[in-house]
């Protein structure tokens, strides 16, 4: 009896557009080396047949994984040892990328908030249960299943990825919220910021007009936080004056400086650090009181001190 010919699929054969979660260059760069070092992924990829479609297969989940077998150079990829074939439609498919991203434990908070919030739209769920596509949709192949529409949103996503209420309020306030200016979520996914929950909630916060502008005040502040922060903290109109000193060559810096002394600062550093440093461990609550106040002794001493902590010098030291 003839064995069964193994099926492979061309990489070029491959459609990898239309993803939740951007490339992360370097990190399929690690995984390269991976498969470099040990000859073979540890987790095949999935894909799903597209016949009619201008590239035969679509990428379902696994694009690190996909990208890393590239640089390895493999052109070609086999069924069991790079990929497992997936009979799903394109709306389960989505859902399934999304499931799969969601139980990575590297994933970042910002990353976790953008792909609830696309799960929620892909499953046309609302919070109070029910639809919120029309009656029609129940109907459809796609369509959520009744356990799901019956129990609504929030206790479908609580169950499925093992969250409380108040983690998926938080997160779906961070995906609602900072993917809607435009040109900010890309910038915010590789960021310092993006794996710093209490930082994406207090930019989440921000009234709608003072968001507009995000994506060119962080490149202004060049990802840091604060610096954003102070740029975005204020009006529209005096975000637009900033914002167009800057392009003409002064430093934020500079500007700060300029207005030490002639009004309140733009953003309460201090108070930031306070807010936040119930989630943060012992080293990290030194190392943030410092950069806050790193050209200020005395402040530096009086805020360890708040926290029940004193700066001495130790034997020997000059």
């Amino acid at each position: 009896m003839a064995s069964k010919k193994l099926l492979t699929v061309k990489l070029d054969d491959i459609d990898v557009a239309d993803r939740v979660q951007p490339l992360d260059e370097a990190k399929a760069t690690e995984i390269a080396a991976s498969v470099a070092a040990h000859g073979r992924l540890f987790q095949p990829i999935g894909l799903r047949h597209t016949p009619s479609a201008a590239k035969t297969w679509k990428l379902v989940f696994g694009r690190h994984r996909l990208r890393a077998l590239e640089l390895a150079g493999v052109a070609e990829l086999s069924e069991g040892e790079h990929f497992g074939r997936m009979a799903l439609d394109a709306a389960d498919a989505r859902l399934v990328e999304i499931e799969e991203n969601m139980a990575r434990t590297d994933v970042s908070p910002f990353s976790r908030a953008v792909m609830l919030v696309a799960y929620r739209d892909a499953t046309g769920i609302d919070g109070r249960g029910g639809d919120q596509k029309s009656e029609a949709a129940r109907t459809r192949k796609d369509a959520p299943s009744l356990d799901a529409l019956r129990e609504g949103f929030t206790a479908h996503a609580m169950r499925v990825f093992d969250l409380s209420a108040d983690q998926l309020s938080r997160l779906l306030q961070i995906g609602s919220r900072l993917t809607k200016p435009e040109g900010l979520a890309e910038r915010l996914h590789f960021s310092r910021i993006a794996r710093n929950q209490s930082q994406l909630l207090k930019l989440s916060a921000l009234p709608e007009e003072q968001l507009e502008r995000a994506a060119e005040a962080f490149d202004a502040a060049k990802g840091d936080f604060f610096n954003l922060m102070s740029i975005l903290n204020q009006a529209p109109s005096q975000q637009s004056a900033l914002l167009a000193r800057i392009k003409a060559g002064a430093s934020l810096d500079e500007i700060v400086a300029a207005q030490a002394g002639e009004a309140k600062p733009a953003f309460d550093h201090w108070g930031q650090a306070i807010s936040s440093f119930d989630q943060l461990d012992f080293k990290d609550r030194v190392t943030a009181t410092v950069e806050h106040f790193r050209k200020d002794e005395k402040a530096v001493r009086a805020a360890l001190k708040t926290l029940g902590y004193e700066l001495v010098k130790s034997e020997g030291s000059a």
